[in-house]
């Protein structure tokens, strides 16, 4: 991990979620219903930028990342074992899939700076805000919250249980099965 972590423009999580939802509703995708992402990436954003490509590369090509975002140009590179295990249905595939949309429309192409000192606000931090992001895109407030367990989440979603417990703590939802994880934060609150 870098001692000067990359931070990017400010952004609140009001402003993220309303840009998740403004491409939830470009891409035709109503509030109550799953996204596909492979179909997204492999389709839907070629059309939607016409600059955009993706990469399958070998696994360990990326390091440690199953997929990642150029800052440059419009491109998503994804590991052979996320992307055939997104093949296969695994659920926690969709959210790292729009992690990495989250980065393309939220910064590729955008001014970064390294941080200078201790860096803890989140939102100035890329990862926080492709995070951010992809919950929103792929589990959009108004649809969560018809739900009324984490599983009505994850399975309506297609998101782990993970990933839609986490959502709900962040809507403040009270859901009888909500995941209690010892020592977790759910994502910071922000302006």
């Amino acid at each position: 991990m870098s001692r000067h972590p990359i931070v990017v423009s400010p952004r609140s999580r009001k402003s993220i979620e309303s840009i998740a939802l403004s491409l939830r509703r470009a891409f035709g995708v109503q509030d109550t219903q799953a996204v596909d992402m492979l179909y997204l990436v492999e389709l839907g954003l070629p059309t939607f930028l016409p600059d955009f490509e993706y990469e399958i590369v070998a696994d360990g090509e990326l390091g440690d990342a199953e997929a990642t975002t150029s800052m440059t140009k419009q491109l998503i590179r994804i590991s052979q074992s996320c992307y055939e295990d997104a093949l296969k249905g695994v659920s926690r595939y969709a959210f790292t899939l729009a992690h990495e949309v989250g980065h393309l429309f939220l910064h590729t192409g955008r001014t970064v700076a390294l941080a200078r000192g201790p860096q803890n606000k989140a939102y100035l931090n890329p990862e926080w805000q492709a995070d951010v992001f992809a919950a929103a895109f792929l589990m959009p407030e108004e649809g969560v919250k018809l739900c009324r367990s984490v599983e009505e989440i994850a399975s309506k979603f297609g998101v782990s249980k993970q990933a839609a417990s986490i959502r709900a703590e962040n809507l403040n939802m009270r859901l009888p099965d909500l995941l209690i994880r010892k020592g977790h934060r759910p994502m910071a609150r922000t302006p």
